[in-house]
């Protein structure tokens, strides 16, 4: 699972973690990746028309990058009396240059790609005919 960061657009990122991205040594700031994986199946009543069939699920990794940065906060307490210390933080700087051999023609993954969408489709038309009481 993801680690716990809250979602901004690029420009968000780069206004409020400027310092940061910006000196990433000064903050002890460290690389992280995690890869994940989006999933769906093919619905075997689409599929084969055979409910003994099971449904045959299609997953492609995505990888996430995030910096790892150690900032500096500081806090009141119960007396109003300001305290110093640091904090790590996620700064997810993951673009759409990461994930690019997913979507290249060539690529390793372009049949799964393919076999994704597709199955998409299948699971979107098996919804649709779900909905409508005819399964």
């Amino acid at each position: 699972m993801a680690p716990p960061v809250p979602v901004y657009s690029v420009g968000d990122i780069q206004s409020q973690y400027k310092a940061q991205l910006a000196n990433p040594e000064k903050y002890q700031c460290q690389l992280k990746s995690i890869t994940q994986h989006e999933c769906t199946f093919r619905p075997s009543t689409i599929r084969a028309n055979d409910p003994s069939t099971p449904p045959e699920i299609i997953c492609l990794p995505f990888k996430r990058i995030f910096q790892r940065c150690l900032i500096p906060v500081t806090t009141k307490d119960e007396a109003g009396r300001k305290t110093r210390s640091e904090k790590w933080i996620n700064i997810e700087i993951t673009n759409e240059k990461t994930n690019h051999d997913l979507v290249e023609p060539d690529s390793t993954y372009s049949k799964d790609v393919m076999d994704f969408l597709d199955a998409e489709r299948e699971f979107k038309k098996f919804m649709e005919i779900e909905s409508e009481g005819h399964v």
